[in-house]
C-alpha cells in the first residue's frame, strides 16, 4: 500500500508527550504507506492523527457556543442563550463520521499487512489494540446519539457507484455487543502501555469505555417499557434494545468496574485536606493524579486551550470579549444537597414563601431575608459547590470577587434597586454610582451587558488557577473524558438496577451494598463521613442527583437524561415548570445609612433568567439524533419519531 498518510506533529507531540520513549516520535515528513509503518514513531504519529479526530463535545479549544454545558440546566452562556428551534432539535448532536471509521479500518488494516517486522511484537499488539480501542470510541459516539449503525471493520475503497457501499443498520445491540467484544479482545495487550498514561489508550481506559457503554446499554434495556411508550423502539432493531437484555449488560459494566479495581491503578484524588480542594484540583493537576483515566490533553503553545479564557471573571480576563461566558444557574446550584441534612433544599431568600422575579424589577415590596455576608446562603452545602461554582462571597485566585447586581436602598415600604446602567460604566463616577457608593459589582450579575455574569454565578470547575492562564489559549488544563469517579457512578447504578431485577448478588458482591458503597465513597471525599448516606436513602433519585452535582460541567447531564428517557419530562417547552426554565440568584448590598442594622448587609432575589427565549425544549425525536436517509443509501430507516 503506497496511500499518502499525513502526519499531524504538533498533536502527536502532544498527545504522546506523557508516553515513555516508545510510543513517542519525532518523524515530520509526510510518508508512504510502507514507510509510516517502518518505525514506532511514525505509527504513533498515525494514532495521533487519529485520537485528534476523536468527538469530543467539551473541546476546549472551540468556542463557547459549541459547549454543551451552557444549552441546558447546568448553565448558560453570557449573551442570547441557547434554545433549539424547529429542526435543530432532532439535529442536534447527530454525528455519522465514516471517514474517520474508514482511517481506523486503513490504520488497522496497516497494522495486519504492512508493520515492519523489525518492530518488536510487543509493540505491535500495543498498536493494533490501541486501534481497536479508538475504533470502539467511535462506535460509542455513533450508537450512543444515532442508535444502530453499520458496522463496517474493512476498509471500504471510494468508488463512482457509492451504492455498492451501502450497507443497512445493524441493530442496537449488535453495535453494543461489537464495542465490548473490541475492548474485551484488546485489554491484555492495551495493559502493555506505561503506567500513568492518559493520552492514549490503557487498559484503564478500555475498562472505563466498556463501563460506560454497558451502563449505557442495559439503562435503555432497563427502561424498555419507556421506549415503547414513546415510540423510541423500531421494529428492525436499529433502536431500542429488549429488557431481557438489561442483566447482562448490567453485569459487563460491573464487570469492568471488577477489574480496573483489580489494576490498583486508580482511586480518587484526595491529596488536600480540605475536601473542597480536592475536588477542584482533580479537574486542574494531572501530574501524580490517580483519578485520571483518559484525558484529552493541552500544551498552551501548539495546542491551545481557551476554555479558561472565556470562563475566568471579569476582575481577571485578559480582554474586553473575554471572560464570564459560562455561567451555572440556580437550578443546578438548588441540586447540592445540606451536608447535615442530606437534602438538596431550594434557596428561598424571602420570609415566607419563595418568589421568581423579573431581571428588570426596579423595586419591591417583598420581604426579603436579611444575610451579614453574601456567602451566608450557601453555608452547610456540599463542599462540591464551592469545587465547581464561584458564588457571591467565594475567592478565586486569592482574591475575593466582588459579585454585586446593585444596590437595595431602603425606603418605607421595601427597597429600590439602583445598579449600573451597563457593565462598561460600572466605575464611571457618573453614572455606576448612587450617593457616592459604587452600585454595581465587577462580576455583576446585569441583564444588559455581555461578558459579565447573568445568573449570579460563574464556573470553577476546569478553569486554571495558573497566573497567566487567562491569555487567549494559555491554558494547560487537560479535558478529562474517563475518571475514576465517574466509575463508580457508573457500578453504583448498576448495581442498583441489578438489584431492582431481582440479582441481588454479583461475583460475591451483594449489588445493594456495592451500589450504597460506591455511592459514598464519591460522597465521603466529598463532605466527610456525614455524608455517606444510609440504605434507606438509597433510591434512583439520589443516583440521578449524585450524577448531576459530581458530574456536572462533564458532558453527562444530557446523555444521562436521555437514556433514562426521561429528558423530554424535564426539558418539557413548559413556561411554567420549574426544571425546564433557568433562574438566577441575584445578590444586592442593602444601602440604609439611616439604619446601621442592615446598612451594608445582603438581601438575594431569585431572577428568572430573561435572555433565554423559552423554556427548555428536549423534543422526542432527540432521543435518537437524525440518521442521514439521503446519502445513497437505499436500506436506512429514519430513526424514531422522525
Amino acid at each position: 500500500m503506497k496511500k499518502k498518510i499525513n502526519i499531524i506533529i504538533a498533536c502527536c507531540s502532544l498527545l504522546l508527550a506523557s508516553c515513555n520513549d516508545w510510543l513517542t516520535q519525532n518523524d515530520e515528513n509526510v510518508m508512504n504507506g510502507d514507510q509510516t509503518y517502518s518505525s514506532i514513531s511514525s505509527i504513533s504519529s498515525v494514532a495521533a492523527n487519529l485520537y485528534s479526530r476523536l468527538n469530543y463535545p467539551q473541546d476546549f479549544s472551540t468556542d463557547v457556543e459549541s459547549y454543551d454545558m451552557t444549552c441546558w440546566d447546568e448553565a448558560c452562556n453570557n449573551s442570547a442563550y441557547y434554545t433549539f428551534a424547529g429542526n435543530k432539535n432532532q439535529d442536534y448532536r447527530s454525528y455519522y463520521d465514516y471517514d474517520l471509521v474508514r482511517s481506523a479500518n486503513l490504520h488497522i488494516q496497516s497494522l495486519q499487512t504492512i508493520i515492519s517486522q523489525s518492530i518488536p511484537v510487543e509493540n505491535q499488539k500495543y498498536f493494533m489494540a490501541e486501534a481497536r480501542y479508538i475504533r470502539a470510541y467511535i462506535y460509542f459516539t455513533l450508537v450512543s446519539r444515532m442508535g444502530g449503525v453499520p458496522i463496517i471493520t474493512e476498509v471500504q475503497e471510494y468508488t463512482l457507484n457509492p451504492i455498492t457501499l451501502a450497507r443497512p443498520r445493524n441493530t442496537e445491540v449488535e453495535v453494543y455487543d461489537f464495542i465490548c467484544k473490541e475492548l474485551d479482545e484488546s485489554l491484555d495487550d492495551l495493559n502493555l502501555a506505561t503506567t500513568g498514561i492518559t493520552s492514549r489508550a490503557t487498559k484503564g481506559s478500555a475498562l472505563a469505555l466498556k463501563c460506560r457503554a454497558m451502563l449505557y446499554a442495559g439503562t435503555i434495556a432497563y427502561n424498555n417499557d419507556k421506549n415503547a411508550a414513546k415510540g423510541l423502539n423500531l421494529p428492525s432493531g436499529a433502536t431500542g434494545i429488549s429488557k431481557s437484555k438489561a442483566n447482562e449488560y448490567l453485569q459487563k459494566s460491573l464487570d469492568a468496574y471488577f477489574e480496573l479495581k483489580k489494576m490498583g491503578r486508580y482511586s480518587l484524588y484526595k491529596a488536600n485536606a480540605n475536601q473542597a480542594n480536592n475536588y477542584t484540583d482533580l479537574f486542574i493537576k494531572k501530574a501524580g493524579n490517580p483519578e485520571i483515566i483518559f484525558s484529552r490533553d493541552y500544551d498552551g503553545q501548539n495546542f491551545l486551550n481557551g476554555f479558561t479564557a472565556r470562563a475566568i471573571c471579569s476582575a481577571m480576563k485578559p480582554s474586553a470579549k473575554s471572560g464570564s461566558q459560562i455561567n451555572p444557574v440556580l437550578n443546578l446550584v438548588e441540586s447540592y444537597e445540606n451536608v447535615s441534612t442530606h437534602i438538596a433544599e431550594a434557596i428561598n431568600p424571602y420570609n415566607g414563601d419563595n418568589q421568581i422575579e423579573s431581571m428588570g424589577t426596579a423595586s419591591s415590596k417583598l420581604d426579603y431575608k436579611i444575610y451579614d455576608k453574601p456567602e451566608d446562603i450557601f453555608a452547610g452545602r456540599d463542599p462540591r459547590l464551592s469545587g465547581t461554582v464561584i458564588y457571591p462571597g467565594s475567592s478565586f485566585r486569592g482574591s475575593t470577587l466582588d459579585f454585586q447586581a446593585g444596590l437595595a436602598v431602603k425606603t418605607a415600604s421595601g427597597y429600590d434597586f439602583k445598579s449600573a446602567p451597563d457593565m462598561e460604566s460600572y466605575q464611571d463616577p457618573t453614572k455606576g454610582f448612587y450617593n457616592g457608593v459604587q452600585m454595581t459589582g465587577t462580576e455583576g450579575p446585569h441583564k444588559s451587558s455581555t461578558n459579565v455574569c447573568h445568573s449570579g454565578f460563574l464556573q470553577r470547575k476546569y478553569v486554571d488557577t495558573a497566573a497567566g492562564s487567562e491569555a487567549a489559549g494559555a491554558s494547560t488544563v487537560s479535558y478529562i473524558v474517563f475518571r475514576y469517579g465517574e466509575v463508580l457512578l457508573n457500578t453504583a447504578e448498576a448495581a442498583f438496577y441489578l438489584s431492582q431485577n431481582g440479582v441481588a448478588s454479583y461475583e460475591g458482591q451483594n449489588t445493594r451494598q456495592l451500589a450504597l458503597d460506591c455511592i459514598n465513597e464519591i460522597r465521603v471525599r466529598a463532605g466527610g463521613s456525614t455524608f455517606a448516606i444510609t440504605d434507606a436513602e438509597l433510591n434512583l433519585d439520589r443516583i440521578i442527583n449524585e450524577r448531576k452535582i459530581e458530574l456536572a460541567f462533564e458532558d453527562h447531564r444530557y446523555n444521562d437524561l436521555k437514556r433514562w428517557r426521561i429528558a423530554d419530562e424535564i426539558w418539557n417547552n413548559d413556561s411554567n415548570s420549574p426544571t425546564a426554565m433557568l433562574y438566577g440568584l441575584w445578590p444586592y448590598k442593602i444601602y440604609a445609612p439611616s439604619d446601621p442594622s442592615i446598612d451594608g448587609k445582603w438581601i438575594y432575589r431569585k431572577v428568572k433568567l430573561d435572555h433565554r427565549s423559552g423554556p427548555i425544549y428536549f423534543d422526542l425525536k432527540m432521543y435518537y439524533a437524525t440518521y442521514p436517509i439521503n446519502k445513497g443509501n437505499p436500506y436506512v430507516e429514519p430513526n424514531p419519531n422522525h
